[in-house]
């Protein structure tokens, strides 16, 4: 069977020329050239090249949602700095040392994978970047939050702890400092604060604590020493009879033993005392407005009933 024969127009003749079978592959190839470069020029660079295929309007929606999740991170790297600013506030309250500008910033920098290393395209390694310092920030709030909500534990348990309150409802007779002995008649070192009261008025601790002490002691008679930690302790005095056990754990306004006349003692009497890191100290530096015993755990029960009620 005989084969087709092809024929084009030459200028240069003038006359119509068979094509000859190798300039037939010619015309085949620059055909198919062509084709690449239209319609299949995409497959082939992507074949060839690994370019990754993506339709124009795909690429474009892409685009828009990444512009989307930029403006949403931008808009909770503003609430974030907002909580930055509050935490300064938070740590002063707590008596913490609040935190500079710089030391916020540091950490949250740079991105865990490089710019010119990310196969990404630009926009998508932009938001990538953000992502990361919002996350390194965010971590470093929490920190910061943990630290304050612990310093705010430990203070709640130091006021819990402070002998705040007068340890009986008496009125106060010998204070701290030199003055007569009434035994000894000289002038000697009062370490503590004196209540006349009589024998059997109920004693509170004035504070939580653990009791270290409780038996009779030289000098003190029957005596309640309550260790309050935070370096503070509680000394009572002259007892009549004792409520509590070595050992055992009290809370402020709790009744721990009753007013006597043990020890050294002319009168029926409360020698109260403070002691901070070792040192005696003054207790009345230490009365909350000279709130008593019982105005104290009335106050609590309110407070406790109100808090029920929420």
């Amino acid at each position: 069977m005989p084969r087709n024969r092809y024929f084009y127009f030459s200028d240069e003749e003038c006359k119509y020329v068979e094509v000859k079978r190798g300039q037939g592959a010619l015309f085949a190839a620059l055909f198919v050239a062509l084709l690449l470069l239209s319609g299949g020029a995409v497959a082939t660079l992507h074949f060839y090249f690994k370019i990754p295929v993506i339709p124009f309007d795909a690429q474009s929606q892409a685009d828009k949602e990444i512009q989307r999740l930029n403006e949403k991170l931008d808009r909770m790297a503003k609430a974030l700095e907002k909580l930055a600013q509050a935490d300064n506030s938070l740590r002063l309250a707590v008596n913490l040392p609040t935190v500079s500008e710089e030391e916020k910033r540091m950490g949250t920098g740079g991105n865990r994978l490089s710019l010119l290393e990310s196969p990404m395209p630009a926009a998508l390694a932009t938001t990538a970047q953000l992502i990361n310092q919002l996350a390194r920030r965010i971590e470093n709030q929490e920190r910061s939050y943990a630290e304050i909500f612990s310093k705010y534990k430990e203070n709640q348990e130091l006021f819990a702890r402070i002998p705040a309150i007068k340890p009986i409802n008496a009125p106060r007779t010998s204070g701290f400092g030199m003055r007569l002995h009434p035994i000894y008649q000289i002038m000697k070192f009062h370490s503590g604060q004196d209540f006349t009261a009589p024998i059997g008025t109920p004693i509170y601790a004035t504070g939580n604590g653990v009791v270290e002490t409780a038996s009779f002691v030289d000098g003190y008679g029957n005596c309640v020493i309550i260790d309050h930690g935070f370096g503070y302790k509680t000394v009572y005095a002259h007892q009549s009879k004792l409520n509590v056990k070595v050992g055992q754990a009290v809370k402020r306004g709790q009744l721990i033993g009753f007013v006597g006349n043990t020890g050294v003692s002319e009168a029926p009497h409360l020698h109260y005392e403070v002691i901070k890191d070792g040192v005696k100290v003054n207790p009345s530096s230490y009365f909350f407005e000279d709130m008593t015993p019982e105005e104290y755990n009335a106050a609590a029960q309110a407070t406790e009933r109100a808090l029920t009620k929420q």
